[in-house]
């Protein structure tokens, strides 16, 4: 390995260090999420400011430019480019590979879920009576309804004179406490 080093002309090892350096940091990021270590979410673009990471001049894509730009530069000079060529491909190659993983991980965020639902998202959505929705705001009643794509059992009130059985339509018009909801007949 030293023999090999040593072979290599100055532009080379510049490269091949930056390259075999970053991807050893990107070895160590990928473990430290899969094995549940800190996810680095430093964004050094917004300092001072608590967010998501997802600048793109975050470490991950920081590393990702130099991941680039090294084996690329070492690409080009194998293939007998001149330093400046190497340079500016490595220069496009990482920039390219910065810019992928920012659009990669803006699009993973967006994936992502709080994983709890908001019962005041169901008002003004058309339930189903699930369990006998007894009269004058007794409780005991559940309705069926969709909330953030979820089929969701939820308790219901009526303010009705009548109880509403099972299988009748109705609308949602209000939330009581945090998942109560408040129906009223879809066809009086």
């Amino acid at each position: 390995m030293e023999l090999w080093w040593q072979a290599l002309n100055l532009e080379l090892q510049i490269f091949y260090g930056i390259g075999i350096l970053s991807l050893f940091a990107l070895v160590i990021q990928m473990a430290m999420l899969l094995f549940g270590g800190v996810d680095d979410n430093s964004d050094f673009s917004d300092a001072g400011e608590h967010g998501s990471g997802l600048g793109i001049f975050s470490f991950r894509g920081i590393t990702a430019f130099f991941l680039g730009f090294g084996w690329s530069g070492v690409i080009a000079l194998k293939a007998g480019q001149s330093l400046g060529i190497a340079i500016v491909i490595g220069l496009f190659a990482g920039g390219l590979l910065m810019i992928g993983i920012f659009a990669l991980m803006r699009a993973m965020m967006r994936l992502q879920s709080s994983g709890s639902l908001n019962y005041g998202n169901a008002v003004g959505e058309v339930a189903t009576v699930y369990v006998t929705i007894p009269a004058e705001q007794r409780g005991g009643g559940q309705v069926e309804v969709m909330i953030q794509g979820h089929l969701v059992t939820a308790e219901a009130l009526q303010k009705g004179t009548t109880s509403l059985s099972p299988g009748t339509k109705v609308r949602v018009i209000e939330t009581v406490g945090r998942s109560t909801l408040v129906v009223e007949p879809l066809y009086p």
